[in-house]
């Protein structure tokens, strides 16, 4: 098998002859997927156009099975070949002012052709190419659709679980119509308007009997008489926690079924609520739009704090995560690092990253890098609120549909 280099070669020896034939039929169809004859093209588009009538040449089933590779060309060269647009370049503009070395495109085009499909030293496979700018296509789809599309290839079973999974939940999802909505928004009018007086009393009687500046209690009472912020937040959590539920969900329920399909199981969740602080923290355009910054120059901090002391959380660790990890995502961050406090029988180990010494928690806390087989699954977690002590009546309207 030429079509790919790697340990398969010697383990197909072993294969029953249909599993072989098989796995030639699949490495083929691999190597079509980014390749083009732009010859051939050329010649049948110079005679017609991709959306020409072609019901002569369907109802002859003889004759379309033998044009069927020419047909399926032509039409992926007529649609599938990138074509750069504003869109390509918009992001290239705006790194060269950066001083960052762009690239001219934002899809990577053009590409670099690949001789066959096989496998690299370092184990990523590295699929045949042929043009430097046609997209990943599928000949039944190119001749069927007749109009661009994508294809990406499904090479596990839990990959091709959830697919389904995906698509049966929400073709069997009933949405919910405009009105209930709307209906669900008027029922928090009076309940805000009760809310914002009994903010404002309290604090007008803050501001009485406080003799220092503004400080994070007055900017939480602040954030509470906001009447238009604590509106869209009560309908946010109150719209998600009646999210429609498809067929699908309900026997899952009922039977007991799977309703996650992943291989990889260590999740981390990430608050929704200190994500929004933090943000908010380091954001001067959202504070202002909040209405915080004329209230205090610095947005108030919850530390959380456990039985052991100050419990740091990735959230707070990633700003100062040092020069090694400077480059990465918060995502990338997320799914790659682990913090752990130190403690009494710390030992400096390989895979630790130090934080930055400016912060004063990296004198007892430490970054871990993930294993290969342990990267994190990131995965929003609990309801979107405005202060960590949330009242009761707000508790229920809190909850909503996780992950």
């Amino acid at each position: 098998m030429q079509y790919i280099d790697s340990v398969f070669c010697e383990v197909s020896r072993y294969l029953p002859s249909r599993c072989r034939q098989r796995r030639e039929s699949a490495g083929l169809y691999i190597s079509s997927a980014q390749d083009l004859d732009e010859a051939s093209f050329r010649e049948i588009a110079a005679e017609r156009s991709v959306t020409a009538d072609i019901d002569s040449l369907i109802q002859n089933q003889d004759q379309f099975a033998a044009t069927f590779e020419e047909e399926a060309n032509f039409c992926a060269g007529s649609t599938q070949i990138h074509t750069h647009s504003p869109t390509c370049v918009k992001y290239s503009l705006h790194a060269k002012k950066s001083g960052r070395r762009p690239d001219r495109c934002r899809f990577k085009f053009p590409l670099k052709l690949v001789d066959r499909t096989s496998f690299t030293d370092e184990g990523v496979l590295q699929i045949r190419r042929s043009h430097p700018l046609v997209n990943r296509w599928n000949k039944a789809m190119a001749v069927g659709l007749r109009h661009n599309h994508d294809i990406s290839f499904i090479m596990t079973q839990s990959r091709s679980l959830a697919l389904i999974y995906y698509l049966t939940n929400y073709t069997t999802k009933v949405e919910d119509p405009i009105w209930k909505r709307v209906a669900a928004a008027m029922e928090y009018l009076p309940v805000l308007s009760n809310a914002a007086d009994a903010s404002r009393d309290r604090c007008q009687g803050e501001n009485a009997t406080a003799s220092a500046g503004v400080g994070a209690d007055a900017v939480s009472n602040v954030q509470k008489g906001n009447k238009t912020r604590q509106f869209l937040m009560r309908v946010a959590n109150r719209i998600f926690t009646e999210r429609p539920i498809s067929q699908v969900e309900v026997i899952a329920h009922l039977l007991n079924y799977p309703i996650e399909f992943a291989y990889n199981c260590n999740w981390v969740f990430i608050n929704t609520t200190r994500l929004y602080w933090c943000i908010l923290r380091r954001w001067t355009y959202l504070q202002e739009l909040s209405g915080i910054s004329a209230a205090d120059d610095e947005v108030g901090e919850t530390v959380l704090v456990e039985e052991y002391g100050r419990r740091v959380t990735l959230l707070d660790a990633y700003p100062y995560r040092g020069p090694a990890l400077q480059r990465l995502c918060l995502y990338e961050y997320l799914m790659l690092i682990q913090v752990r406090a130190k403690g009494s029988r710390y030992r400096p180990g390989a895979q630790e990253i130090p934080l930055d010494p400016l912060w004063p928690c990296a004198s007892e806390w430490v970054q871990l890098l993930r294993r290969p087989d342990e990267y994190g699954a990131v995965s929003l977690d609990r309801y979107l609120s405005m202060d960590f002590n949330i009242d009761k009546e707000d508790e229920e309207a809190g909850r909503h549909y996780q992950r």
